[in-house]
């Protein structure tokens, strides 16, 4: 099989305790065998995950970009990713939800495809986060016809460069759910998807920013609403 370079794309806010061991862990289960750029894209942290950058920066090499004020996740995401010179993207959220060793599955199973989705399979979240994800992404398939695909919210995937600049370009919707915006517009340009089964677990310390209980009621409306714009745009595009 051909050897492919591969740029890590981390998009990070506020992962103090967790952003060092993850970036570690994936360099040195990945470097010793493939060409491996890592990109961190921190987006104003405030807890002290500066600092560990900028000192491990000096032992592990990546590029990393700082940012004085929070540009989302998506922002983030996309800057890290303008950074990114390999043939592939590997993208993985700085939690530690993921393993290292499953890249090989992506990696393994990327030929004759545009992008390899890690699918969890037995997901390590709660079960209301999990509740809410699976009314979410069934009533995402129905509306996109993604049937076909098993987890459309996975973070952790490999994808060819130009397709993730492309399609990555376009998502302006989906704020809470970027990774579901992602897909629907990979799949709505044609784009050939994979799915390859790998283990989820607990984050490795504290907890999620994003989806506090007080938050939810705000982002399944968000999601909705979005979900109907992106559903419009799509239709439209279609019939002119």
């Amino acid at each position: 099989m051909r050897s492919d370079t591969v740029s890590l794309v981390l998009p990070v806010y506020n992962e103090v305790n967790n952003i060092e061991t993850v970036v570690r862990s994936f360099y040195d289960e990945i470097s010793g065998r493939v060409d491996l750029e890592i990109v961190v894209a921190e987006d104003g942290s405030t807890d002290g995950t500066k600092d560990v950058l900028r000192k491990l920066s000096q032992e592990v090499p990546m590029v990393v970009l700082m940012e004085s004020q929070r540009l989302g996740y998506a922002g983030g995401l996309k800057r890290g990713l303008q950074k990114a010179t390999g043939d592939y993207v590997l993208f993985c959220d700085s939690d530690g939800q993921h393993f290292p060793s499953d890249f090989w599955k992506l990696y393994e199973a990327r030929d004759g495809c545009d992008m390899v989705d890690g699918w969890r399979v037995d997901r390590a979240d709660s079960r209301f986060r999990k509740v809410m994800s699976g009314v979410f992404q069934d009533l995402a398939k129905t509306f996109f016809d993604l049937r076909g695909i098993c987890d459309i919210t996975a973070p952790y995937r490999l994808v060819k460069r130009d397709l993730a600049l492309k399609v990555a370009d376009q998502v302006k919707y989906m704020k809470e759910s970027f990774w579901t915006e992602f897909t629907i517009r990979a799949a709505a340009c044609g784009a050939k998807i994979k799915e390859v089964p790998v283990k989820h677990r607990l984050r490795l310390n504290g907890d999620t920013v994003v989806y506090k209980p007080r938050k939810i009621p705000r982002i399944v409306y968000n999601q909705f609403r979005d979900m109907l714009k992106l559903r419009w745009e799509l239709s439209t595009t279609r019939t002119t």
